[in-house]
């Protein structure tokens, strides 16, 4: 083989090497409305753990924290797979959606020295607690939206993935 062949040979492996690379981001990516949402509920929870710690409310966002540990990992993983399997992320937006319509429930029923003890006792505290629980809650929706979307195959991004699957026989 001469060393012009070789070149073209491995220019040619690279550009496959690429393309697969890219369709494996094209997979990860689905996920990443879900990610990121991920992201911002651990740090919710975190800053809820820190300021509410002593009370039950700390002690349930610290275990939501510890729980959250579970889909961090699965989504971490799944770069390179075709069709992850996302059960825990599943199981963790259900149990944060739970907890914050509680914890909005539990906010008008209880004191809120008991509940988040650094809200004063008044309606305006009440009302600014239950609008951050409810927009928590409607990322968790959105995000087991579109867990189902993903997983019937009807999201937009796997179309794309399809179309580049076929222009350039590729598979993971």
């Amino acid at each position: 083989m001469s060393k012009k062949n070789k070149q073209k040979l491995s220019q040619s492996q690279l550009d496959r090497n690429k393309k697969i690379s890219s369709l494996k981001t094209m997979y990860f990516n689905r996920f990443l409305m879900v990610r990121y949402i991920l992201a911002v509920m651990v740090f919710a929870s975190f800053f809820l753990a820190f300021l509410s710690w002593q009370t039950f409310t700390g002690y349930a966002a610290a275990a939501l924290l510890v729980f959250a540990a579970l889909p961090m990992w699965e989504l971490g993983n799944m770069y390179g797979k075709a069709e992850p399997s996302v059960k825990w992320t599943r199981r963790y937006y259900m149990v944060q959606l739970v907890f914050n319509c509680g914890l909005c429930l539990v906010c008008w029923m209880a004191p809120m020295s008991s509940v988040l003890p650094f809200f004063a006792d008044v309606v305006a505290a009440r009302i600014l607690a239950t609008v951050l629980l409810a927009a928590g809650g409607v990322l968790c929706v959105l995000c087991l939206r579109r867990l189902d979307k993903i997983e019937a195959g009807r999201d937009k991004q796997l179309a794309r993935i399809r179309f580049f699957e076929e222009k350039y026989r590729l598979q993971i």
